[in-house]
């Protein structure tokens, strides 16, 4: 299990299977291993942080030319690169090096969906404030600035009108100098010899504003053969902006079909293997455009308990079967409607009063359950900063005719749960 992304993929879950059926050494290479991994894997190898590719990478190769691994659990968007060229040395199921690279890469992500003929928002790089005006002149206002690395929602900003740029393009190239997620991406290029297409330590991203239907897929290619849990509806916040609220499941008033073959086109395009993938789009009038292509679980709380609600199955020992070379038994029941909503903290603070998990086991219903995504004590900051997961707390509701229904029985459940952030 390489980098994992605590709180979304459990290594619970993980050892879990291994426990099961008996016969798997499970082994954790991280760079910040707890006493309670060490008591839950056989082995826990400590690896440099994410950023340091090259290191990472020959240390791990040492310790696989002595071990031979049967398979790699790579879910994290920290482990994804570095695992790519791991399976790809050591012939283990995987996504390719090319693969995990466009999946990171966000600039020739957009070149190569463009190449393939499917829908992106009109895109290009800038460095300056000069660079922004000229494609916001040719894309129209607003306008979104991004990290060319995905940085979950962080280094996204929305620019309304000229006054806002100046600013904004400050802030971006700003953090661009202090961005892990941007060392990571130039390392892993330095270690792969791959060429990145721009600078990501000077340049990012300006794309046209996607109007539309926010909605997204997620799912696993066997090979090349993508299976889809199905069409999700995205619920945003407001102010800020680009930070999930809930998921629906399914979507009701998009033409789920048509979403689907697009994500089917552009696994394709990106040439996904053997892997899971997460793919956000905007759907509008008939069209259907690419926000982000993901080639990981999506990340968020809950999301395991979410979509076994259509298949039956655990995600987490599905991908750990895709690993090891195990095809998955993957079903739908496309009866089940749900929805997954998050309480969330947009202020910086510290948490002081969080319900217990027995105490969120007796608020749970046949239709409604809880999980939390923090810890009492735990600091939260306001966006833009980089390091702001604002999501406290989830509930998980269904209901037999609506997912919309269902995010309001989720909606009105989270409010009830005793949580106190003090403000600092």
């Amino acid at each position: 299990m390489l980098y994992p992304a605590y709180g979304t993929v459990s290594c619970h879950e993980v050892c879990g299977y291994a426990e099961r059926i008996g016969s798997l050494r499970m082994i954790l290479a991280d760079d910040s291993p707890t006493t309670s991994d060490m008591d839950i894997f056989d082995e826990v190898w400590e690896l440099p942080p994410p950023e340091h590719v090259k290191e990472a990478h020959e240390l791990l190769r040492r310790w696989c030319d002595q071990r031979r691994p049967d398979g790699l659990f790579v879910q994290s968007e920290r482990g994804l690169m570095l695992g790519a060229l791991i399976a790809q040395e050591y012939g283990l199921k995987g996504q390719s090096v090319a693969a995990a690279h466009l999946c990171s890469n966000k600039y020739l992500q957009r070149v190569a969906l463009s190449h393939a003929g499917v829908g992106n928002p009109q895109f290009g790089l800038a460095e300056s404030e000069a660079d922004v005006q000229r494609l916001a002149d040719d894309f129209g206002f607003p306008v979104v600035l991004k990290c060319v690395i995905s940085t979950m929602s962080r280094l996204v900003t929305l620019v309304s009108n000229r006054d806002d740029i100046g600013p904004a393009v400050a802030r971006m190239r700003k953090s661009l100098t202090e961005s892990a997620d941007v060392k990571r991406l130039v390392s892993f290029a330095e270690t792969a010899g791959v060429d990145l297409g721009c600078d990501p330590e000077r340049q990012f991203l300006v794309e046209s504003f996607l109007d539309g239907d926010m909605v997204e897929t997620d799912g696993f290619v066997i090979g090349d053969r993508p299976f889809t849990f199905g069409v999700t509806e995205q619920v945003q916040s407001i102010d800020p902006r680009f930070f999930i609220e809930a998921y629906l499941l399914p979507a009701e008033h998009t033409d789920n079909q048509a979403v689907e073959a697009v994500s089917d086109a552009t696994i394709k395009a990106i040439g996904l293997r053997d892997s899971a993938f997460s793919i956000e789009m905007r759907a509008k009038d008939g069209t259907v455009r690419i926000v982000e292509v993901n080639g990981r679980l999506g990340w968020d709380d809950g999301f395991s308990d979410l979509f076994s609600i259509r298949t039956g199955g655990e995600r987490i020992v599905q991908a750990q079967q895709i690993a090891l070379g195990i095809e998955p038994r993957l079903e739908l029941d496309t009866s089940q409607f749900a929805s997954l909503a998050y309480r969330s903290c947009y202020y910086n603070g510290i948490v002081e009063r969080l319900p217990s998990k027995d105490e969120l086991e007796k608020l749970r219903t046949k239709d409604v359950r809880f999980g939390l995504s923090t810890n009492r004590g735990a600091r939260f900051v306001a966006p833009p900063h980089p390091e702001a997961y604002p999501h406290l707390a989830w509930a998980l509701a269904t209901h037999p005719a609506s997912s919309h229904a269902a995010h309001e029985l989720a909606r009105q459940a989270l409010e009830k749960l005793d949580i106190f952030v003090r403000k600092t």
